[in-house]
């Protein structure tokens, strides 16, 4: 079992403010950010730094926290912090030493002469390898040319919030977003979370089964039989369904590449569900993301073939109730991304997510 600390709970750490120690450096802001997201620090720097809002004044060495327009975060893991019902959408949280396992997207550009960087990914708790989460920098999110890659190990503060049911295949999905990081150096990444059988039931994604590894890395050993090569749950993606009902998205395999220029391009995968695919194997098993997946439909096309996204937004396609309703908002699935580490097939894709 892995231990945990005793708690109060979500609403309780709400009304506490976070006691953190002062930080390095002085000014308002200690740390230095070269254009490639490389940090430097002035004065006296440690992992216990802190973040500029509680570094304190030279004068005193007090808490700044209330001199601007945020208060002081809620230091939570990540599991207090996903408790946090949609009212607690300003309360801000600060995840301590979490880890980046796996990237989502990568995109940059330059305002005048400075350069920013938007980007989703995914975090782990080293200490607490069961709980993960999707992170949202924007563009403006300091540091704001910070890049971030597999294995740096951060402080995050910001807000849980969940995706707007208009994001297409990741909306409805809890997350955190308005961030600030602090990057505190590398870290190996944990291990793949082994489940075992009766993980992953999706009931065509009608059901959300095991919320309680979303966000992280799962190995589901094999062997394994593609039970569905073409699911109603992703006739507008791309995916199979496998032995015990679990789904499996390939929309980060197909194509050239990945968004992040990460792997991509599976050209066996074809092949591999070729005839019907029904009964094709994976011996060694399926490794990935657990997290959400949804489509949002288009009510119709607009001028030069655009999606105007059907008001309803997102839904899993084939839960549809008998009256028309939209059935069920969303799901879980698997999400790999290496067509050999992930797949278990020996194809050389190269990596993007822990090495398990």
């Amino acid at each position: 079992m892995i231990p945990l600390r005793k708690n109060f709970g979500a609403a309780a750490l709400v009304a506490a403010a976070a006691v953190l120690v002062p930080g390095c450096g002085e000014g308002p802001n200690p740390f230095r950010w070269g254009a490639g997201g490389t940090p430097g620090c002035t004065g006296v720097c440690s992992e216990d730094g802190g973040f500029p809002w509680d570094a304190g004044s030279p004068a005193d060495g007090g808490s700044q926290a209330d001199a601007g327009t945020e208060s002081a975060p809620v230091v939570m893991t990540i599991s207090e912090a996903r408790a946090l019902s949609d009212t607690d959408s300003q309360t801000r949280v600060l995840l301590e030493r979490v880890v980046i396992h796996t990237l989502d997207r990568v995109e940059r550009r330059t305002e005048g002469t400075q350069e920013q960087v938007r980007a989703w990914f995914w975090v782990v708790d080293p200490a607490r390898p069961t709980q993960g989460l999707w992170v949202h920098k924007d563009w403006t999110d300091p540091p704001v040319d910070f890049v971030p890659q597999v294995g740096q190990r951060v402080d995050l503060m910001g807000s849980i919030q969940r995706e707007s049911a208009f994001e297409q295949f990741h909306g409805y999905r809890t997350g955190l977003a308005r961030v600030e990081l602090r990057l505190l150096g590398r870290s190996v990444v944990p291990a793949d979370n082994f489940v075992f059988p009766g993980f992953g039931d999706a009931e065509g994604g009608a059901a959300r089964p095991n919320p309680e590894l979303l966000g992280t890395r799962v190995f589901v050993p094999g062997p394994l039989v593609v039970t569905h090569p073409s699911p109603p749950a992703f006739r507008f993606s791309s995916g199979f369904e496998v032995s015990g009902g679990i789904l499996v998205s390939t929309r980060y395999l197909s194509g050239a590449g990945a968004p992040d220029g990460g792997p991509g391009g599976c050209e066996g995968l074809p092949l591999l569900l070729a005839d019907g695919g029904t009964g094709v194997l994976f011996p060694l098993g399926l490794r990935g993301v657990w997290d959400t997946y949804t489509h949002v439909p288009c009510e119709d096309e607009g001028p030069g073939g655009t999606c105007v996204p059907d008001p309803e937004g997102g839904r899993v396609p084939g839960t549809e109730s008998p009256d028309g309703g939209p059935g069920n908002r969303f799901t879980h699935v698997l999400h790999p991304w290496s067509c050999g580490w992930d797949l278990g097939s020996g194809w050389d894709a190269g990596s993007a997510g822990s090495g398990g």
